[in-house]
């Protein structure tokens, strides 16, 4: 049975080569299982326990040898990998969508402080409207 860093590799190198995620996990559920088949065919021939798996593996092959066949597909990329230029495109033009709803994030995060400056805010225009009335009112008094 291959070591659990044999798989790692594989994995590893399919995320570095732009694979998608849930094929590189469907791929190494499908490779565990042909490689249990395979000691399990080997076993039955007679060979021993060591010899069987050692067997399974030169048939089932190298992690780069599988990692190589599977990038060769490039169905199997991932969007940005199969379209680095339109991928960059479409980043940019959400990036751009977003920008005029920062500040809106920004006031919900902080909602607490702007209702204080919003209450000051509006205390402060009552106060100064109240004494401009006032002061229109005495002017027209005289």
């Amino acid at each position: 049975m291959p070591s659990a860093q044999q798989f790692e590799t594989l994995r590893l190198e399919l995320l570095r080569g732009g694979v998608t995620p849930v094929f590189i996990e469907r791929t190494l559920l499908e490779l565990r299982e042909h490689l249990a088949d395979l000691e399990a065919a080997a076993l039955e021939t007679g060979l021993g326990p060591e010899e069987a798996a050692r067997s399974a593996l030169e048939r089932l092959g190298s992690p780069q040898t599988i990692a190589a066949a599977i990038l060769a597909q490039p169905a199997l990329l991932g969007f940005s990998h199969r379209w680095p230029r339109a991928s960059a495109y479409l980043r940019c033009a959400v990036l751009i969508a977003a920008l005029p709803g920062l500040p809106v994030v920004y006031c919900i995060d902080r909602s607490a402080q702007i209702a204080r400056w919003g209450i000051a805010t509006g205390l402060a225009t009552l106060l100064v409207a109240s004494l401009l009335s006032w002061l229109n009112w005495m002017t027209l008094i005289e």
